[in-house]
C-alpha cells in the first residue's frame, strides 16, 4: 500500500525526513546486506525506500533513496558507494546503480537499467560515486532509467540492488514528479534527479545487448480473454476467468466455461504432465472468511470439470481468496482480473 510521508512523520523502522510542507511517497521500505566475503571490497548495510516508478513520454524512471542502517553508524564498512560500486563494478556495468529491474509478472517481461555508454559501463542512473560517504545516514534520492513500460501497465515488481532485494507491486505513475533536479542524487525532500530526455533512453536502448526488454516467460491465452497462460521453462501456469466459470457469488460451473475448461485440459495433455494444481482465488469485496470459502469451492469446482477430461492426471486443489491479487482492486476491470481460478502444471514429467 502506498504510504506518504510528510515531515516529521515516522515509517515503521527508518524515517524518511522531508522539507517542511514536502510529501515523499514511499512504496515500501527494504533492507540490502551484501555479504563482504564476495568481494575483498567491503560492503555496508543498508536501507531503501522505494518511491515509485514514473512513465513519460520516451522513457520510464524509478526513484528511490538509500541510506546506511543507523543500527551500523559506527560500521566502517557503511559507506552506500561501496555497497553500489561493488555491485556495478563488473565489465560493462561500471560505477553506476545498474543492477536495478523492473518485472511486469503479467507479460512475463524484466526491463533492465538503460546504459548510456555500454563499453565504459556508463549507466542512465545515478553514479554510485556520487554518492555522500560524509553523512551516509542521511537519505539520499538515487534513480534508474528504462524503456517507456506500456500504458496498460500499472504495477511492477523492482529489483534493488542485484543482491536479491526485491519489492512487488511497486506503482506506476504517469508523468514525472517535481521539481526535477539537475543532480544524479539529491538529498530526500529536495527534489527529484533529472530522468534523462526520450532521445537518450531510445538511444541507449537500441544500444543495449539482449535489448531493453528481457522475456521472462511466454505469456499465451484465449482470443476472447477467457484464459491466459505464461510459461517459465517447463511450468505453466493458466488463469481461468471466474466471470466465465461461474455466475456472480456461485461456484457452479457454467455452460459457457465448456470452451475454456476444453482448452485447458488440452494445454494440461499435450505438455505430458500427470499432475496439476487447481487454485481459487477471489478479489477483496466482502468479507475476507466468505472469500476464503468461496474460492476453495470455485477450485473444487473445476477440479472436477477438468477430472472428467483428464482422466489418469492427478489433480491437486487449493483457495486462497483475496490474498493474491494480480491487479490492485480498486476498478470493476483489476477486480475481473482477481476473480480467477489458477491451474499449474509441469510438462514433460516423469
Amino acid at each position: 500500500m502506498l504510504a506518504v510521508l510528510s515531515a516529521p512523520l515516522l515509517l515503521t523502522g527508518p524515517a524518511v525526513a522531508a522539507e517542511e510542507g514536502s510529501e515523499i511517497p514511499v512504496v515500501a521500505v527494504a533492507r540490502g546486506d551484501a555479504s563482504t566475503a564476495q568481494s575483498s571490497i567491503p560492503n555496508g548495510r543498508y536501507e531503501f525506500a522505494v518511491h515509485g516508478v514514473y512513465r513519460y513520454d520516451g522513457g520510464t524512471v524509478a526513484y528511490w533513496s538509500v541510506r546506511s542502517d543507523t543500527a551500523y553508524d559506527s560500521d566502517e564498512l557503511s559507506d552506500p558507494r561501496k555497497f553500489h560500486w561493488r555491485r556495478g563494478n563488473f565489465e560493462n556495468s561500471g560505477f553506476g546503480i545498474s543492477e536495478a529491474s523492473l518485472v511486469v509478472r503479467e507479460r512475463g517481461e524484466l526491463y533492465t537499467t538503460l546504459l548510456a555508454d555500454e563499453g565504459a559501463g556508463i549507466c542512465l542512473c545515478t553514479n554510485a560515486l556520487v554518492l555522500d560517504d560524509d553523512e551516509p545516514q542521511e537519505w539520499q534520492t538515487v534513480y534508474a532509467a528504462f524503456a517507456e513500460l506500456p500504458a496498460e501497465v500499472t504495477r511492477v515488481s523492482m529489483h534493488l540492488d542485484g543482491y536479491g532485494t526485491v519489492v512487488h507491486d511497486v506503482p506506476v505513475s504517469d508523468g514525472l514528479p517535481q521539481p526535477q533536479v539537475d543532480a544524479e542524487t539529491v538529498p530526500v525532500g529536495q527534489g527529484w534527479p533529472t530522468a534523462p530526455d526520450a532521445d537518450a533512453v531510445e538511444q541507449a536502448a537500441a544500444d543495449r545487448s539482449g535489448g531493453p526488454i528481457w522475456v521472462l516467460h511466454e505469456p499465451g491465452g484465449a482470443a476472447d480473454g477467457s484464459w491466459r497462460s505464461t510459461s517459465s521453462g517447463e511450468e505453466e501456469t493458466v488463469d481461468i476467468s471466474a466471470d466465465v466459470l461461474f455466475d456472480f457469488d456461485e461456484a457452479t460451473i457454467t455452460a459457457a466455461a465448456d470452451r475454456a475448461l476444453d482448452d485447458v485440459a488440452a494445454r494440461i495433455r499435450a505438455s505430458g504432465a500427470r499432475s496439476a494444481t487447481v487454485i481459487g482465488h477471489t478479489d477483496s469485496t466482502g468479507d475476507e472468511a466468505y472469500n476464503q470459502d468461496l474460492s476453495e469451492r470455485r477450485a473444487h469446482a473445476v477440479e472436477q470439470a477438468l477430472k472428467s477430461r483428464l482422466p489418469g492426471i492427478a489433480l491437486a486443489v487449493e483457495g486462497r481468496g483475496e490474498t493474491e491479487p494480480v491487479a490492485p482492486n480498486d476498478t470493476d476491470e483489476n477486480r475481473a482480473l482477481n476473480r480467477r481460478v489458477t491451474v499449474v502444471f509441469v510438462g514433460g514429467e516423469d
